[in-house]
């Protein structure tokens, strides 16, 4: 099953890097605090919408063996154009997780990618695949929206081509308006992230801005 999520992110592919990537520092910058809380390298570490793999010559340098899993093949396409490329997988994380038990020492959610879950019991499902197929003690780090960013939608300035509207007290609509697609997000608040997928994982919630936080679960 394709979500509509994975219909949004295969609409923008051919535009990703150009409209929504980062400066090389803030992208350095950010990588840097997540590889300070997986475990040491070489482990093997599991990109969960890996796109067109901005992240992965950082995973790479620091001597991890990534994989990236996508349910876009436009972004799988364009990430294995990469000058090191490295183990991809097209399917939808949403769904069961195509890898053996213990497969990871570590996984990775960047750039909110945990906030469009497609239903009530995603992330909790999702979570108990990460459970199976993350060893025991391994790690997930996952970057998501605070509920503080969500309350600066109405205020922020908006963009030509790109644009956020809230639609409810914990949801907003992303719309890329040079394609014409969108996709809902949906922000949790630290005490949802505890809970959020189930009991193999214990999480711990770190601001790492105004409008971001740094959620780091460890597999029970």
């Amino acid at each position: 099953m394709t979500t509509g999520g994975a219909r949004f992110f295969e609409a923008i592919a051919g535009r990703y890097d150009r409209a929504y990537g980062l400066p090389a520092t803030d992208s350095r910058r950010r990588m840097e605090r997540v590889l300070a809380r997986l475990p040491p390298p070489p482990a093997s570490v599991l990109d969960l919408g890996v796109g067109t793999g901005r992240e992965l010559a950082s995973l790479l340098d620091a001597g991890y063996a990534p994989t990236g899993l996508d349910a876009s093949p436009a972004m799988l396409e364009r990430c294995a154009r990469r000058a090191r490329p490295v183990p991809v997988v097209l399917a939808d994380f949403w769904e069961p997780l195509p890898f053996g038990d213990g497969s990871f020492d570590a996984a990775v959610a960047l750039h909110g990618t945990l906030a469009h879950p497609p239903d009530a019991g995603a992330l909790a499902r999702l979570g108990g695949e990460l459970g199976r197929v993350v060893r025991a003690g391994g790690l997930l780090v996952a970057e998501v929206p605070s509920p503080a960013w969500l309350d600066r939608l109405e205020t922020s300035p908006a963009k030509d081509d790109l644009r956020a509207r809230r639609t409810g007290p914990r949801t907003c609509v992303l719309e890329d308006l040079v394609v014409g697609a969108w996709i809902e997000a949906r922000v949790l608040d630290d005490r949802e992230w505890r809970s959020a997928l189930g009991p193999r994982w214990t999480a711990d919630v770190h601001a790492v801005d105004e409008g971001e936080w740094l959620v780091v679960c460890v597999r029970a």
